[in-house]
């Protein structure tokens, strides 16, 4: 396992705390290895809705998820506050890249960290297609980045 001290540091200007459920705990008394997706989706659903909500129709398009990488540093328990933090890191012509974290807001301590690779799709023809200039902008200007 790698220590805080080894994980690299990420700006991340998208957190929102998760309220750890009894269904999410495992007989050893913490948080099931399955469940940090659906916290990771959490977290990707606020980053849309949040970010400049109204300007930018995220519903025009769907995105799914193509490749999801996780590394988890050290176990969650039941009752602690943790926090999702989500921010997108890559924009390709078609697809992009979240990276995720779970994070103990007590102590700063990231558990696991995901990155998943997601890609813009047109669900009436079957396939992709490209990543709309209007949310290239505004994912830029909120990420501060040019992609």
């Amino acid at each position: 396992m790698k220590t805080t001290m080894e994980i690299t540091q990420e700006v991340f200007k998208k957190t929102i705390p998760i309220q750890i459920r009894f269904g999410d705990i495992d007989a050893i008394g913490h948080i099931n290895n399955n469940i940090y997706y659906s916290y990771f989706d959490l977290g990707k659903s606020h980053y849309f809705e949040d970010m400049k909500a109204g300007v930018v129709n995220w519903t025009d398009g769907i995105i799914v998820l193509a490749r999801s990488e996780t590394d988890f540093f050290s176990p969650v328990f039941y009752k602690e506050n943790i926090a999702v933090d989500t921010k997108i890191m890559h924009l390709g012509n078609k697809s992009g890249v979240f990276l995720q974290q779970i994070r103990n807001t007590d102590t700063d301590e990231v558990r696991c960290r995901c990155k998943s690779t997601f890609v813009y799709y047109n669900p009436d023809e079957g396939k992709s297609m490209p990543i709309p200039q209007i949310w290239r902008d505004v994912i830029s200007c909120f990420e501060e980045v040019t992609f």
